[in-house]
Parts: C-alpha cells; sequence; structure tokens
C-alpha cells in the first residue's frame, strides 16, 4: 500500500503562503532598502512589449523590453517574424556574439547594444545549445511530468526514483535560516517531502551568518567526516551557500577527502557576488547598510564576501574535483517575469545585464557545470510546483550518477575578472 504525503509539500510553494513576499534571506531584505533607497527620484522605466511563443520548447506569454527581443524567441525556433530585416540584424548579432566566453561581460556588451531581456533570451539559447544541457533540461521537463502524472493517479510512493535512495541527500541552507524561517532557505519543504518519501535527508548546521570562508570550513568538516564513512553524497545548496560549497570542494577539501561527493546542485548560487553587495559595501551606503543590520540584529561581516570582486578573485582560485557531478538550477526571468518586490533590484542590476533580481546570470554558472534554466521566475522561485521541481532534478541526477561515471566537459568558458 502506497503512503500519501501531506499534499502541501508537493503544492504549496517553497515554504509559506503565495500571497507573502518571500524572501531569500533577511539579507537579500535589507539590500533592497538600500537599492530601493538608491533608487529614489530615478524611477527607471523600460518598454513592456507583449510576446507570447515558445522560448527553450517552454510555452512563454509576458513582456519584453525591445522589439529585437519579442522576435529573438520565433527566429532562433527557425520561425519568421515576419520582418527579414530584424530576422538578418538577429542573425548577425548572435554570429558575433556566440564565439565569445558566456560570461557577465559579453551579455553586458549585449544588453547594450541590444537590451536586457535579448541577452537574457541569448544566454538562455546558449546554454541549451551544449548538448549535455540540452538532454538535461529535456529529462527534467519528462522527470515533472512523469511525478505530475504519477500524483493524478495517487501513486505517492513512486515520485522518488529507485535510484535516489542509494544516496544522501545533504541540503546546505541560506543566510538566516535559523532567524528567518519563511524565507525558504532552510529547504524544509522539500526536506519534508522527502523524508515522507523515505529519503535520507540531512541539513547542514552552517553558521546563518557567517562569512563565507567559516561556512565552507563547516561544509569542509560534514564532508570529510562523511567521505570516512563511506556515504554518497549529493549536495543541494541554495543563494550565499553556493559559494560557501565551492569553497570547500574546490579548495579547502583535498580530492581525496571529497570521496563521498558524487553531485552537487546548486540552486540560484551567488557564484560570483552580486553587484547588490558592491554598492552596500562602498562609502556612504556601507555604513547606512551596517546599521540596518544592526538594527535587524543581523551580523554585516559576510556581506563583503558577496562582492563581485571578491568572489570571481575568490572562484577563479577554484578547482573542483572533476569526478563531482556538478548541476545548476538557474532562473532565467524576462522583465515581465520580475515580481513586483523584486523590481527595485532587477531594474538596478540591469544596466550590469541579464540578471535575476539579485545577481546576474552568468554570475550563477560554476565552470563545466551542467546548467538547467527555470523559465518565468526570478531568484526567489515562487513558483507552486517547486517542490515538485526539487524532486524532478533530484531524480535526473541520481539516474545520471547511477548511469555512469561523470565525464565533465569545458561547456562554461571562465569568466571575466
Amino acid at each position: 500500500m502506497e503512503t500519501t504525503p501531506t499534499r502541501r509539500y508537493a503544492g504549496a510553494p517553497m515554504s509559506q503562503s503565495p500571497n507573502r513576499p518571500r524572501w531569500t534571506s533577511a539579507c537579500a531584505y535589507l539590500i533592497a532598502i538600500l537599492v530601493l533607497i538608491a533608487l529614489l527620484g530615478a524611477c527607471a522605466s523600460y518598454p513592456t512589449i507583449p510576446v507570447t511563443g515558445r522560448l527553450a520548447n517552454t510555452p512563454i506569454s509576458t513582456t519584453v523590453d525591445s522589439e529585437l527581443a519579442k522576435y529573438y524567441p520565433a527566429v532562433s525556433s527557425g520561425h519568421s517574424p515576419g520582418n527579414a530585416n530584424v530576422a538578418q540584424r538577429i542573425n548577425n548579432i548572435e554570429r558575433r556574439f556566440r564565439t565569445r566566453p558566456l560570461d557577465w561581460l559579453t551579455l553586458k556588451e549585449l544588453s547594450e547594444e541590444t537590451s536586457p531581456d535579448f541577452a537574457t533570451i541569448f544566454f538562455i539559447n546558449r546554454c541549451l545549445s551544449d548538448h549535455t544541457n540540452e538532454r538535461f533540461q529535456s529529462g527534467y521537463s519528462r522527470e515533472l511530468q512523469r511525478i505530475e502524472s504519477l500524483i493524478d493517479r495517487r501513486r505517492w510512493a513512486r515520485i522518488a526514483r529507485i535510484s535516489l535512495r542509494g544516496y544522501k541527500i545533504l541540503f546546505i541552507p541560506g543566510f538566516h535560516y535559523l532567524s528567518d524561517p519563511t524565507s525558504g532557505a532552510d529547504f524544509a519543504n522539500q526536506r519534508r517531502l522527502m523524508r515522507e518519501l523515505g529519503l535520507n535527508v540531512q541539513l547542514a548546521a552552517t553558521e546563518e551568518d557567517g562569512t563565507i570562508e567559516e561556512n565552507a570550513e563547516i561544509i569542509g568538516r560534514i564532508v570529510r567526516s562523511e567521505s570516512k564513512s563511506h556515504s554518497k553524497l549529493i549536495l543541494v545548496s541554495t543563494s550565499k551557500a553556493g559559494p560557501e560549497t565551492a569553497l570547500a570542494l574546490g579548495r579547502i577539501l583535498r580530492p581525496d577527502e571529497t570521496t563521498s561527493v558524487r553531485a552537487w546542485l546548486s540552486v540560484g548560487g551567488l557564484i560570483r557576488g552580486t553587484p547588490l553587495a558592491d554598492r552596500v559595501t562602498t562609502w556612504p551606503k556601507s555604513w547606512i547598510a551596517r546599521i540596518l543590520f544592526s538594527l535587524e540584529s543581523t551580523d554585516f561581516r559576510s556581506v563583503p564576501g558577496l562582492t563581485t570582486s571578491a568572489s570571481r578573485k575568490r572562484m577563479n582560485s577554484i578547482r573542483l574535483p572533476p569526478k563531482i557531478l556538478v548541476v545548476q538550477y538557474v532562473a532565467a526571468p524576462l522583465s515581465g517575469d520580475i515580481a513586483e518586490d523584486v523590481k527595485g533590484r532587477y531594474t538596478y542590476l540591469r544596466k550590469y545585464g541579464p540578471n535575476d533580481g539579485l545577481t546576474l546570470l552568468a554570475d550563477e554558472l560554476v565552470p563545466d557545470g551542467i546548467t538547467i534554466v527555470e523559465l518565468s521566475f526570478d531568484h526567489f522561485y515562487r513558483d507552486p510546483e517547486i517542490n515538485l521541481k526539487s524532486m524532478a532534478i533530484a531524480n535526473l541526477v541520481a539516474d545520471e550518477l547511477n548511469a555512469g561515471p561523470h565525464e565533465p566537459s569545458p561547456r562554461n568558458a571562465k569568466t571575466s575578472d
């Protein structure tokens, strides 16, 4: 007889009612205040041009910020946009940029020549032009459909693949995951669902407002202990925990101390930081930020480690063991997909290129990682199906691991400093 987990875990958003604003962390909230202060009086705006069609084999119905972006999905799908000159211009732009590194500088230059939405579509197409990325994207869609079909038939116990049951899933939480349980940074819903499905899950007890280096040491100790026990781990990190995990696996631990880690899934990872941290760590906004953090009883010391300069320098010195399967789950929203309470940050970041409302899309990429893109949602993944999608990706990763040894291929070029 099959057991039926509580329905809310599969159908509800990650951690709370969809009617309440959801933040990945208290840090994001405070940064948002400062960005909104900076934008007062500026009220930057951008065009809202309706667009429908398909992108990454997914239906879209939203708005974009330029005519070129409006016609880009049709052109990239091989369809005529009804304007030969526009199609020719788009093809010419693609030819000039397709051989460039997929980094923030390339996307910033492309955004300035076209628009951030055009650069976002280019980012999505470029990621999925890689055979392995496209295979994972298609597999993710099929696995999600399989799970939804099982739920419709009330066959809950079959949601988790047999392959996934052979692994321990170690969740690495984000900023302020203890003080702010509404943030979703503790993966509470995913962990409950997976436990009810009989999976072996654990939450890493990192310092909720610790520095990246401090938490990387904690992660390192956990992995080192699990390796001695010959465990088989799948690590799942979110947001700020992304660079912490990368530092632990790629610098703190010796390769022989990572034998337990079979895969790492980075969800919206701030791998190379965020320009928002740059802004609040420079005078005079740095002292305002410290006051606000103090009022919220939040330690400011972790924020400097999230600046783009510190993060890019740190990531360029990290070498991940090639045996670890790295998958990154990246929200790639168009401008019409941004939630109202995220628009202030998103608008500020547009001058740097395509972003998810907290960081630049290219700065989420881990070298040689496999990319799964999520359309229509910003950094905070307010998706009523997020828990089912989490299960789909976990199943996909486990099946890939069981299929044979992981052989990484160079797909994400080294980003610019």
